[in-house]
């Protein structure tokens, strides 16, 4: 094996980070770095899969459902497949992985981060997820073992590089940015009659359904937001978001001098994602440079809270802790789930989390004790069963 081979397991293969994940990997491999791909997971038995693991000829997969395992089996008898969360905490426990790239959409990425994690893998973590709802769980695991976990997001990206090896008693805070989503002009008027695809037209970024609607709402912000504060152990007081429209800067990191550091660069997810698996190196990467030359104007404007209601009640149920963000998550995916198949106005999503919030704090914190992964699982289903049945 070349010293320069690392062996990768991508969960949430089919996905958009799984997908650009397995085209940087093609791109690294022509300049010269050796990746392995092990194993790979989807939702589901598909043409997209199927044509993945031609590509890339794993030793393992891993889909939801056994009926698609059994087939997928009959027609890659060379290949272990395997199936659901067993599936999924298999491939990230393999011994001969070196990296777990975690691209999964929502709660069910949490138990194979952690199963890497005791096993003291590194975690690629695209599953913004895993680090809000677990990150308690998670830090313990990082704080006993020797397993070490980066942050694929452009956002949390563009902080590593700014911080670089600085100490954090040298930062005043950290600034995120967002482009304010599709709805960032739109009257709150009119906010209750906007269509499903409207609210899927993401200005500046291509995305999965559940994030880009989670950027018209703020919940993603949020969860970057928690996500900062758990990766860089830093205050929520000193973490930040500013409107950006235009999306070129991703982050900026003020010191206590007064300077600040930002990085700024092309709209697309390949740059984070190559930065990880090469960390803590820059390789290039062939993308389009920014048009300086040409004049390039940056904006920055405040934070509207008024407009994105959902963005306060997700950090609030951060900052109320237990297993509050656990029940945010759950509801988050049932309710956009139900505006997509137009059950709900758009608004609905902030209220049906705020109203999810107020029952949490009402039934069942006052009776929780000690955070553990099931006590996360049961949360989660009172969650959805709440969202399902919420009087919007």
């Amino acid at each position: 094996m070349s010293i320069l081979e690392k062996r990768l397991v991508v969960l949430g293969s089919t996905g958009s980070i799984g997908s650009q994940t397995l085209d940087v990997v093609d791109q690294l491999r022509m300049l010269g770095y050796a990746f392995r791909i092990v194993g790979l997971s989807a939702g589901r038995d598909s043409d997209a899969f199927r044509a993945q693991i031609d590509r890339t000829k794993p030793r393992m997969i891993a889909v939801a459902a056994r009926q698609d395992a059994d087939r997928l089996q009959i027609d890659y008898p060379d290949t272990n497949v395997c199936w659901g969360p067993d599936g999924l905490i298999r491939l990230a426990q393999s011994a001969d992985v070196d990296l777990v790239v975690n691209a999964l959409v929502g709660s069910i990425g949490l138990e194979p981060t952690l199963a890497a994690l005791k096993e003291n893998k590194a975690v690629a973590l695209a599953n913004k997820e895993s680090l809000a709802i677990g990150g308690c769980l998670i830090q313990a695991l990082l704080r006993d073992g020797s397993g070490s976990l980066l942050s694929i997001d452009s956002e949390h990206h563009a902080l590593y590089r700014c911080l670089g090896d600085r100490p954090i008693e040298e930062v005043a805070r950290l600034i995120l940015t967002a482009s304010g989503g599709p709805f960032l002009r739109t009257d709150a008027s009119d906010l209750a009659h906007v269509s499903p695809e409207q609210a899927l037209a993401h200005p500046t970024w291509s995305m999965g359904k559940r994030i880009t609607i989670d950027c018209a709402t703020m919940v993603n912000k949020a969860f970057e937001v928690i996500g900062a504060h758990q990766l860089f152990g830093v205050d929520f007081a000193r973490i930040d978001v500013l409107i950006h429209p235009d999306s070129w800067v991703h982050s900026l990191v003020e010191f206590v001098d007064g300077s600040l550091l930002a990085e700024l660069g092309p709209r697309d997810m390949r740059i984070a994602i190559q930065g990880i698996l090469c960390h803590p190196k820059r390789m290039p990467t062939g993308l389009t440079r920014l048009p300086l030359e040409k004049g390039l104007r940056i904006e920055f404007e405040p934070f509207p809270h008024a407009r994105y209601p959902a963005f306060a009640t997700v950090l609030q149920a951060a900052k109320l802790g237990g297993s509050a963000l656990a029940a945010m998550n759950a509801a988050d995916e049932v309710l956009i789930t139900r505006f997509l198949q137009r059950e709900i106005p758009f608004p609905s999503i902030a209220t049906g989390l705020h109203r999810i919030l107020e029952s949490w704090s009402h039934e069942i914190a006052p009776l929780e004790g000690t955070i553990d992964l099931q006590t996360l699982f049961r949360v989660d289903a009172w969650a959805r069963t709440q969202s399902q049945k919420v009087r919007i």
